[in-house]
Order: structure tokens, then C-alpha cells, then sequence
């Protein structure tokens, strides 16, 4: 990383502190699971930290349940290349998935963090190449309907303070019940989820979840929208838990807010350099 990166990372985290209320962000920013209960890793579940995004990486299943992170407008300004380097994860006690395991299988190495969303550092676009933040997706899903979604993610950031993102598979049935790719047995999972949290300008919190079957769609990206409640119904995921109980069960609810007030999407610049996804 050069002086000019560093400064820029400086600047970053000065503008986040003054504009957002860090220790209540990063407290909503991680769902609650078996690992996050605990407070230990242990068995099925792992979460590890990473410069941009945190994960719980389910063993059973060599696939992460779920990624979360935060974006602003000032981590929408790009600093790093993309490198496409991907590359396993040493910090999964039993091993993430290899690069062999996608060879020939048919499917993308689908990210969770975006690519796009972690290009305001060297490192956190690194770390979004692990294989740790990837799950195997159909390529025209990928490439499609699920890169529209990441596109129009990055566009609600553009006009909020902040943005809480959590996404993953929905991995609801067990490990043996879905089809798998590689030596290490990496499950394709049928369906992915994101859910969103934010203030509006009055300062009243709002969430949007989204369902999507990993596919080929030509349907718009609010045909698969639900409330977060939804989702954790189907991924056992208790997201935003930070919250009032109050308050989290009337956020949650919603499917009507300023996610779907007038967001038509449009195109997106967060990566020019290349595909998010290669088809291998």
C-alpha cells in the first residue's frame, strides 16, 4: 500500500467516525449465530474479521452463511485494482474451499463482499478474493440478476450515511441435500439472500431483504424482495439483533420504505476493470 493509500484510509475512517456512530454500527453489522452467541468458534461455525467485511463460514457445508459489512459514500470511492487473485483461506480451521474444486464444474466463484464494494483499500479488495467469500453460482445468475443487486446496493450507499449489508446462501436443509462441487464437497446452495439497514433523513431505521433462487432471471430485483424477518425465518439468522426488540420487530417487518422508493436500477461504475466472475 502506498502513502497516498494510506492517507486516503486515514481520511476514510475520520469521515466514518463523524458521520455514523461506530460502536452502534459495527454491534448491528454482525447477525447473531452460534459462533457470535458463544463469543467462540467451534464445530459448524467459524466467524473471522477482515479489513472490510466479517463472515461465518459454516464447515459442514464449505460455504459462508453469511458476509456483513458497511458501506458509505466514502468506501465507494475506488482506490485499489482489481487483482483477481483468488486464493484459499488459512484462517478456516478445517480449509475453505480450492481453487480446483470450481475447475470444470460448471459454476462461478460467486462473491458475497462484492469486489466492488471492498475497492477502497488494497487490502480489503485482496481479502475479497478469498475463497472463504465465495459460493458457487450458475453464471447467469451471477453475472446477471445478482450483479443488478450488488449494483443496486452500491447506489442506496450513494445517498445514505451508511449502509449495513449482510448476504449469504440460504442454507436450510442439510449439507447431503444439495449438490456439491470439487474434492471438498463445496454445497451449491438453491437460493441467496441480502438484507439492507439504514436511517432515512429523519433519522428512523429501515430494512429491505431479498430473496433470490440461484438462477438464470429475467424478473426485476424488487420481485424477490421480502422483509428481513423472511429471511431469518428461512436462514436461522437473527440479523440486526443490536436493535430495541421494539424496534427491530417493526424494521423487520417492513417491504415498503426508502429501498423501494423511486430506485430504479442504472448502471453501475464500481469495477470497470473486469467481470465480477470468470467462469471456470
Amino acid at each position: 500500500m502506498n502513502f497516498k493509500h494510506k492517507i486516503i484510509l486515514v481520511s476514510l475512517h475520520i469521515l466514518l467516525a463523524a458521520s455514523v456512530f461506530p460502536q452502534e454500527i459495527s454491534e448491528l453489522e454482525i447477525p447473531r449465530c452460534p459462533a457470535t452467541i458463544c463469543g467462540e468458534n467451534g464445530g459448524d461455525h467459524e466467524v473471522h474479521k477482515y479489513s472490510g467485511f466479517s463472515l461465518c463460514f459454516r464447515n459442514r457445508y464449505k460455504d459462508a452463511e453469511w458476509v456483513s459489512y458497511t458501506l458509505t459514500q466514502e468506501k465507494l470511492i475506488k482506490n485499489a485494482r482489481r487483482t483477481n487473485k483468488f486464493i484459499e483461506d488459512k484462517n478456516i480451521s478445517t480449509g475453505s474451499a480450492k481453487l480446483s474444486d470450481y475447475k470444470a464444474s460448471g459454476y462461478d466463484r460467486g462473491h458475497l463482499a462484492p469486489a466492488a464494494d471492498m475497492a477502497w483499500s488494497e487490502q480489503s479488495e485482496n481479502e475479497s478474493f478469498l475463497m472463504s467469500n465465495m459460493t458457487p453460482q450458475v453464471p447467469q445468475f451471477n453475472r446477471g440478476i445478482w450483479k443488478e443487486l450488488e449494483a443496486q446496493v452500491r447506489k442506496y450507499a450513494q445517498s445514505l450515511d451508511f449502509l449495513i449489508v449482510a448476504t449469504g446462501p440460504v442454507l436450510e436443509k442439510q449439507p447431503e441435500e444439495y449438490s456439491s462441487i470439487g474434492q471438498s464437497k463445496v454445497c451449491v446452495p438453491e437460493y441467496f439472500y441480502k438484507v439492507l439497514l439504514s436511517k432515512d433523513k429523519d433519522g428512523n431505521w429501515q430494512s429491505i431483504g431479498f430473496i433470490l433462487p440461484n438462477e438464470k432471471s429475467e424478473q426485476d430485483i424488487f420481485s424477490y424482495k421480502v422483509c428481513v424477518n423472511e429471511v431469518e425465518e428461512r436462514c436461522g439468522i437473527d440479523f440486526f439483533s443490536a436493535l430495541d426488540d421494539s424496534i427491530e420487530e417493526e424494521v423487520e417487518s417492513q417491504t415498503e420504505n426508502i429501498f423501494t422508493q423511486d430506485y430504479p436500477v442504472k448502471p453501475d461504475n464500481g469495477n470497470m476493470n473486469k467481470q465480477e466472475q470468470t467462469r471456470q
